[in-house]
């Protein structure tokens, strides 16, 4: 080495450096050339220089992956002449498949640049890459290629090529991000990637590879290798794939001319692509079986949608449109069962709709990569806004307090066609669908997961069953319109009625008032609040004038104080909710698996002010003994996700659960490190023997 030294020392001038081999071809196959090159850049640090390995295959032949498949042969560089030459690290892109004649190859067509990494003994003195590429390219044939190498440079002389450099940094753009075991269980790495585990069935000869995808999966496919000799003659079939919310499901079936395979805790490297990511991860295998989703699973959470959909229709959320509705329907008795049809049709039409909005407005943040969430516009001051005009405004119209009034020319257009009142009732049917969504119901929070989580078609299935499973009553209706005759007939209890249903929807228009004073503030939200009822009021009077006014807020004041005496005497026969005395902390994912190690059970709940499921668990069961009083234990640390206004850190919470909405309630302790969630509407016999389970007791004690 020595000798080498001293001659190249010598011998070694700018001049004669050689920095590229230029394009190297065979004359017995000319379809494919490389070329080396080196791109100028050193990393003293690392004592390496960059090189970029160019590949050229004209028509339809291919080269490959360092896995080739089922047939092939992955590239090779014999370096065994090299001087000062510790290592070639050779990069790869992400490979894609090609059949040929009923076998699959791993590899690459067209122009292929690979980068190099060439680690030096010593960085201080001169270099010589030399040595044999061997490069197989195939089309429907096969032909084995020798490229000579050489390349003679001083790292302290190299002069940086723009060209090439810029060619190299596009080529190591392409590579796949490389994500450590270690650096997924400490969630050091900036990737979607959440979790990622594998499993060997020694009888069936089958890998499985699950991965966690926070964002969900579009079309995603994988290819398996590793850097083991033994995997050299093992072949991996394409994978079968399913995806579940955020988790992907790829099940390989593995063989080998050897004989029978034994993956047992081999580290396995999983390449991953999908639209917009290209990652490597390193796995190790267990043999405890990855179960894999049956199939069908849409039609499953199809039927747990239509029935998640129906039950909205009994949530408060909902109920000050259902007595818009049951108005309406009083009010039309008597016409004929062809416009009862129409009627309900409308309604239906327009929750589907807003479903179908919802949807596509999911569609477009899922595609730009912002949050996703059931609920998730109460987020933005702007939508609440304007459905306190809307609430408002058919508040005002029950009352009577304005009507809408058309030219007369249009007024007799629409009643010759005998459907005036179509839009209305469609309205209806939207409104009712943008009330419900603050509100979480049983199975509703599993299909939205679902959908959310799952491929765009998936996510428009799911909200159609959705709306499909709401407007289900209303379909009924229009299917046996005859039901209506079923109704008390009109009289003057239907104005008490009608102002019953007003008064809630009022009520509505002020807890949306509420929701505002997040965003605008509480002094601001009570002036609109009094001028709100300043022209109502006035406006009431300017319609039925003042004696009828003063008669109406006498009824209202008699009415809520006949209802506060009734609640007082009566008061020992109701659950009460305690004083929220819960000391709550600013939820700290990152904490949490510190405190469970000091002993401690952690209780989390994600909420938010707008969640009426969330008022309901909150009122019902955490401020009610012995709930109550089992939270404010010394050993249970209370942790509070606000989701009320846009949180990138609560909504990347409920996502690592595959969760998208709100109430999400999870026990953490020793006995539970990894957590427990609850369900989305709680009970205290859930949430005691959660704690219980946490804590490390035994429930049934």
């Amino acid at each position: 080495m020595c000798l080498f030294s001293a001659a190249a020392s010598a011998f070694f001038s700018p001049v004669q450096e050689k920095t590229s081999t230029g394009w190297l071809s065979d004359v017995n196959h000319p379809p494919v050339s490389v070329l080396a090159a080196l791109t100028g850049e050193v990393n003293k640090e690392a004592q390496s220089i960059n090189a970029l390995l160019q590949v050229k295959l004209s028509g339809d032949w291919k080269t490959y992956w360092r896995s080739p498949g089922e047939g092939g042969v992955a590239p090779t560089f014999n370096i065994a002449d090299s001087h000062n030459i510790k290592e070639v690290n050779w990069l790869w892109p992400a490979p894609r498949r090609y059949p040929v004649l009923g076998v699959e190859t791993l590899g690459y067509k067209g122009e292929v640049n690979f980068p190099l990494i060439i680690e030096l003994q010593d960085i201080n003195r001169p270099a010589l890459l030399k040595g044999v590429l061997t490069l197989a390219s195939c089309t429907t044939i096969c032909v084995l290629s020798d490229y000579e190498i050489n390349l003679f440079f001083d790292p302290g002389n190299l002069i940086i090529d723009p060209d090439v450099a810029f060619k190299f940094a596009r080529a190591k753009g392409a590579i796949p991000l490389v994500i450590t075991e270690q650096q997924l269980s400490e969630q050091k790495n900036n990737t979607v990637i959440k979790q990622v585990s594998s499993s060997w069935d020694q009888a069936q000869q089958q890998l499985v590879v699950q991965v966690t995808n926070q964002f969900g999966w579009s079309t995603p496919d994988l290819f398996i290798d590793s850097g083991d000799p033994e995997f050299a003659y093992i072949t991996f079939s394409a994978p079968e794939i399913n995806t579940l919310n955020n988790t992907m499901t790829a099940t390989i079936k593995v063989s080998s001319w050897s004989g029978e395979v034994n993956l047992t805790h081999k580290s396995i490297r999983a390449t991953i692509l999908d639209k917009d990511l290209a990652v490597e991860l390193t796995t190790t295998t267990s043999d405890q079986i990855i179960s894999v989703p049956a199939a069908g699973g849409l039609v499953s959470m199809f039927l747990i949608a239509l029935l998640g959909g129906l039950i909205l229709n009994i949530m408060p959320c909902v109920l000050p449109v259902l007595g818009m509705k049951l108005s309406s329907i009083l009010s039309a008795r008597g016409i004929e069962r062809r416009q009862i049809r129409t009627h309900f049709l409308a309604s239906s039409a327009g929750i589907l709709t807003s479903f179908w909005l919802l949807a596509v407005f999911l569609m477009a943040l899922k595609l730009s990569g912002q949050a996703l969430g059931w609920g998730i516009q109460f987020q933005n001051p702007y939508f609440i806004a304007v459905m306190v005009v809307i609430t408002a405004l058919f508040a005002a119209n029950m009352l009577g307090l304005f009507e809408i009034q058309l030219p007369a020319g249009a007024q007799t257009w629409l009643a010759t066609k005998g459907d005036q009142s179509h839009f209305g009732h469609y309205l209806q049917g939207m409104f009712a669908t943008l009330l419900a969504t603050p509100c979480s119901a049983p199975f509703l929070g599993t299909a939205v997961a679902f959908a959310l989580g799952g491929t765009l078609p998936e996510l428009f299935a799911i909200f159609t069953a959705l709306g499909l499973g709401m407007a289900l009553p209303w379909l009924l209706i229009s299917l046996f319109p005859s039901g209506v005759l079923l109704l008390p007939k009109p009289g003057k209890w239907m104005g008490t009625v009608k102002l019953l249903f007003a008064l809630m929807i009022l009520a509505t228009s002020l807890w949306l008032l509420s929701l505002l004073a997040n965003f605008i503030g509480m002094p601001v939200t009570i002036m609109i609040v009094v001028i709100l009822l300043l022209l109502l009021f006035t406006l009431t009077v300017r319609k039925y004038g003042k004696r009828v006014f003063l008669i109406i807020l006498i009824s209202l004041v008699a009415t809520t104080a006949v209802g506060f005496l009734a609640g007082s005497l009566t008061s020992k026969n109701w659950a009460a909710p305690l004083a929220d005395n819960l000391h709550w902390q600013a939820l700290d994912a990152q904490s949490i698996a510190q405190q469970v190690a000091l002993g401690k059970t952690v209780f989390v709940d994600v909420t938010a002010d707008w969640c009426i499921t969330c008022k309901a668990n909150k009122i019902g069961v955490l401020q009610q003994d012995p709930v109550n009083s089992a939270l404010q234990a010394e050993n249970i640390l209370l942790m509070k996700g606000d989701w009320t206004v846009r949180s990138d850190t609560v909504t990347a919470y409920l996502q690592s659960f595959n969760r998208y909405g709100v109430p999400f309630n999870i026990v953490y302790g020793p006995g539970a490190p990894q957590g427990i969630p609850l369900a989305t509407i709680l009970s205290s016999e859930q949430v005691l023997s959660a704690l219980k389970q946490a804590q490390g007791e035994n429930s049934d004690q």
